[in-house]
């Protein structure tokens, strides 16, 4: 059982500023009923608040002395909740504490002070009050046995402290298949509601909580560690398949699925007639991704790059089968048979004729970048357009007050960059930078250039990819033109009459 629990959880309300405020109002109406209480039995004692001949005397005191003490009380449980509950105990034990176990001492206080009314007020024996009061328990406790089974499992949860609030665990409960898993937020009488990974609350009762299993995924530490094996071919060489496993790691670290200040590493732990296992070891903290989103993130990442790469995991079973009889051979991306598998992904292309796009995958150009190189920069020119064979790249851009530029998106295998310079000759708008060891192909402009002047049609079905592309990044308003007639016109025109102008010069 992995166990971790965070102690920093903050107070449910602020120290200082407006929030504080709001807490101190909450004791503003006990206090004026308390005065009031008190100068009403001032003017009872006095005589000048005659009972007019409703009560006695003496009642009419005993009546006076019984509110003000309720309200005292009342007073009392405000000023425990403002000060014990809300700021002392949260700032000195380090957690906020169950709703629960401010309820249960509020009813305990609450039944002293009536007992002592009773007795010193009303000059009334407790005992025989006592003793009826428990066999209507008794008879209340046959009615309501599952309400009470789950007040007090709230109750042993609250002394064992299997969880906290905020802690994020996993019940597994008898003769469910999968566990309740999410974010403890409340522990009332009755249940533990649990926030899921989904942004739904499940309110669990405490007796099912009690009798399950729980897995408790903060405590020590929020951050566990995982495993995950990976079988490839034997033949195929480590100086060509690391990098890709780097790059998916990078990749699969940079869009959040694990957790730590570096991507997750990989080791060679078998070798046998199946193949070589890799074991992946990373780190998630369900705080940020649960385990079940994290390990798919990872997943995809390692099929899209084993997949661009030529490559596929091997199973025991099908060793030595007709599948896996020819050993596996990576992509060559010197072969423009190689390079055409990648740029027929490309969206942007899916207009091509495959004659086309064998054309200009034969013109491509293959580009190797090596880690932390920048491939374009923000503002400077160029003409032509790359598509991400391997690695993983990162898109920066520059901020409009001069600050640092900051990511705004990753490029892994089958995605492109660079497409409005290649298409209208656009300044680069934003910097694009490897994460990883990076293989890249170069579509040049000059090819471009010709299948338009052979095919005038592809202005307008290429200018409505890219207005589409666009949209979705955000960057539409960057496409603005200065003649009168590119402001009439829709994105996708104002994109097609840019793309002839630039391809036919």
């Amino acid at each position: 059982m992995n166990v971790a629990r965070s102690e920093t959880s903050a107070s449910p309300h602020p120290r200082g500023g407006a929030g504080a405020v709001l807490p101190l109002a909450h004791l503003i109406a006990p206090t004026l009923l308390v005065l009031a209480c008190v100068l009403l039995q001032r003017a009872v004692r006095s005589g000048y608040f005659p009972p007019f001949g409703l009560v006695s005397p003496q009642t009419a005191a005993q009546l006076v002395a019984t509110l003000t003490s309720l309200a005292v009380l009342w007073l009392l449980l405000r000023v425990a909740d403002v000060l014990l509950w809300d700021r002392l105990l949260p700032r000195y034990a380090g957690v906020r504490l169950p709703r629960l176990l401010r309820q249960v001492v509020a009813v305990v206080v609450s039944v002293l002070a009536v007992a002592v009314v009773l007795s010193h007020v009303w000059e009334l024996s407790v005992g025989p009050v006592l003793a009826t009061t428990g066999a209507i328990g008794i008879v209340a406790g046959l009615a309501l046995r599952n309400v009470l089974a789950d007040f007090f499992s709230g109750i042993a949860l609250n002394m064992e402290h299997p969880f906290r609030l905020d802690d994020f665990v996993l019940f597994h409960i008898r003769g469910k298949r999968e566990p309740v898993a999410g974010f403890v937020r409340e522990i009332n009488w009755r249940s533990t509601t649990v926030l899921t990974p989904e942004d739904n609350l499940i309110s669990v009762p405490n007796s099912l909580v009690a009798m399950s299993t729980v897995e408790n995924l903060s405590f020590p530490s929020p951050v566990s560690e995982l495993e995950l094996d990976v079988v490839l071919d034997w033949h195929l060489d480590p100086a060509v398949l690391e990098p890709v496993l780097t790059a998916a790691m990078v990749d699969a670290w940079v869009r959040g699925a694990t957790s730590g200040d570096k991507p997750p590493k990989f080791r060679i732990c078998k070798l046998d007639g199946a193949g070589v296992t890799y074991r992946i070891v990373y780190l998630i903290d369900p705080r940020k991704k649960p385990k079940g989103p994290a390990r798919h993130t990872l997943l995809s990442c390692l099929q899209q790059h084993l997949r661009f790469a030529g490559l596929r995991p091997v199973h025991a079973e099908t060793a030595g089968s007709p599948v896996e009889a020819a050993p596996q051979r990576p992509r060559d991306h010197q072969r423009p048979e190689d390079r055409l598998l990648a740029i027929e992904h490309v969206p942007l292309l899916s207009v091509l004729t495959v004659p086309e796009l064998e054309r200009l995958a034969a013109a491509s150009r293959v580009c190797r970048v090596a880690e932390s190189t920048a491939v374009v920069t923000s503002g400077e020119a160029g003409s032509t357009m790359f598509i991400v064979a391997a690695g993983v790249l990162e898109v920066l851009m520059p901020d409009t007050e001069g600050a640092a530029a900051h990511r705004i998106a990753t490029l892994a295998p089958g995605q492109f960059f660079g497409e409005m310079s290649l298409l209208t000759g656009a300044l680069r708008t934003a910097t694009v930078k490897a994460l990883s060891a990076c293989v890249l192909y170069e579509v040049p402009h000059a090819v471009m250039a010709e299948l338009l002047q052979a095919r005038p049609d592809l202005a307008d079905q290429l200018s409505g990819v890219v207005a589409e592309h666009l949209r979705r990044d955000n960057q539409a308003a960057q496409l603005a033109d200065n003649t009168p007639q590119a402001r009439a016109a829709s994105l996708p025109e104002a994109i097609a009459q840019r793309i002839r102008r630039f391809l036919s010069r």
